[in-house]
């Protein structure tokens, strides 16, 4: 891969380039869906080929090819370039790329490494799941559990000269249940996801993917639909996170701001939220879905604190972006795969703990709706609007637990939202899932602690 990686890089420069990075990759993919302990789809799928950039005074081109020969790679790169030198004279922005360099190989550790654990281990796993949903209760009449992996072998190299390895694995389990008894039929979904191997996944997880599901799915079966009107809520990890993700993460990605449609533009350093406020985004946590060392670029990861004591602090970057605003570039650059362009993404993104206790903060709460999981939503980072759509939720009536509700939806403007939170609790959990945006899907993670937000709109009926 290195021969490859400088036949590349001394084209692209010879043929007129200032800077060329190439991605090379080696993808392996199992994907399994079992209904009822029985394999519906099974597909295992290799992805290999290189990715070429040149840069050329603000001009970017990038393109892909499959063929991993010393001619393959020569005239990509030669083509990419001559595309970045058509379009640089019609570039408005000019600006060179000057960023630090790395040179590290980062190895793939695993107790049951993805990479050559076998499809029938695989399957035996995913149907022991499914099996104990559909045993937990009699009323759950059907169980479903979607597993998806990812071994990739990443080489990143530039003109500058970066040098940087780095190999992954990856595992998500969503597991489905629907409870079932004369009056209706309610589902309910569970997600978790990690880095590392299947032996990392421990009996305690499993046992959660089946019952989690089934105890929501049950408790649905005696639920009423929330009454629309403004609430104190509690949300719990799950959609607080989700919030956090959706409606602000996407706002700091940096090609929201270089193309002017982030609600964040123009609010760096100043107060977009209470003081006991902390929002982050981490790709250095150990075993987490949307961890890594060096992102898609070869930049090495680091935390972005997006908000600090409720200041906005810190955005997400690729060479690109940090480039054109005059920041530092901190490892945010992810990519689909080599077919794909790096842009700026979030890894494991979450609200900082605080001091609360869940049940002091229940009991504090005299009247309010504590709101759980998503089943649907939408965002609009331009203007900070978001609605989502719990999975399920509980009443609170004089700080005490009440009636199992669901179809409860939250509306609003996170900037309008975030200094209504005035409590944040002490424990915390992450959600595992995927998040696409320009058309890429990358796998990340999202969650927090229960918050509370004060007297805000609610959807019911």
């Amino acid at each position: 891969m290195e021969d490859l990686a400088a036949i590349a890089i001394e084209t692209g420069l010879n043929a007129g380039a200032t800077f060329v990075d190439i991605r090379i990759e080696n993808t392996r993919k199992t994907s399994l869906d079992v209904v009822n302990q029985i394999t519906r789809t099974t597909t295992i799928a290799t992805e290999i080929g290189a990715g070429i950039r040149a840069f050329v005074n603000g001009s970017w081109a990038f393109g892909h090819t499959s063929d991993l020969t010393s001619a393959g790679i020569k005239q990509a790169a030669k083509s990419i370039t001559k595309m970045a030198l058509a379009t640089q004279p019609w570039i408005a922005e000019r600006f060179d790329i000057d960023v630090p360099t790395f040179k590290d190989t980062i190895k793939y550790k695993a107790k049951t490494p993805v990479s050559t654990t076998p499809i029938e281990f695989k399957i035996d796993l995913v149907k022991q799941i499914s099996k104990h949903i559909s045993q937990f209760d009699e009323r759950i009449n059907n169980s479903r559990v979607v597993y998806r992996d990812i071994y990739t072998e990443l080489y990143i190299a530039n003109s500058l000269g970066t040098n940087v390895r780095e190999d992954s694995g990856r595992m998500v389990f969503i597991s489905f249940s629907t409870a079932k008894d004369i009056q209706s039929t309610q589902q309910a979904h569970a997600a978790i996801g990690f880095s590392g191997g299947l032996g990392d996944i421990g009996d305690d997880r499993i046992q959660w993917m089946a019952e989690e599901p089934s105890r929501v799915a049950l408790s649905l079966l005696s639920s009423k639909a929330v009454k629309g009107g403004v609430y104190d809520i509690i949300a719990d990890p799950v959609l607080n996170g989700a919030m956090i993700h959706e409606a602000f993460g996407h706002a700091c990605e940096g090609d929201s701001l270089t193309g002017g449609s982030s609600v964040l533009q123009n609010k760096m350093s100043t107060s977009v939220g209470p003081e006991h406020i902390n929002l982050s985004d981490d790709p250095t946590l150990n075993g987490h879905l949307g961890s890594f060392v060096y992102d898609w670029e070869g930049t090495c990861a680091k935390k972005r604190v997006m908000v600090k004591y409720g200041i906005l602090s810190e955005f997400l970057h690729t060479l690109d972006t940090a480039s054109r605003l005059n920041m530092d570039a901190n490892g945010a650059a992810r990519a689909t795969s080599f077919m794909y362009p790096p842009i700026p993404r979030m890894s494991n993104t979450f609200m900082e703990p605080g001091d609360w206790d869940l049940e002091e903060l229940i009991q504090d709460t005299k009247e309010g709706v504590i709101m759980c999981n998503v089943d649907y939503g939408y965002t609009d980072s331009t203007k900070g609007q978001f609605m989502f759509k719990a999975t399920h939720g509980q009443l609170i009536e004089n700080g005490e637990r009440t009636t199992v509700v669901r179809d409860a939806s939250i509306a609003g403007i996170i900037l309008e939202i975030l200094p209504k939170v005035d409590a944040i609790c002490n424990d915390f959990f992450y959600d595992a899932g995927s998040c696409g945006t320009q058309g890429q899907m990358v796998w990340v993670m999202s969650g927090g602690p229960h918050i509370r937000i004060r007297n805000v709109p609610v959807g019911g009926v």
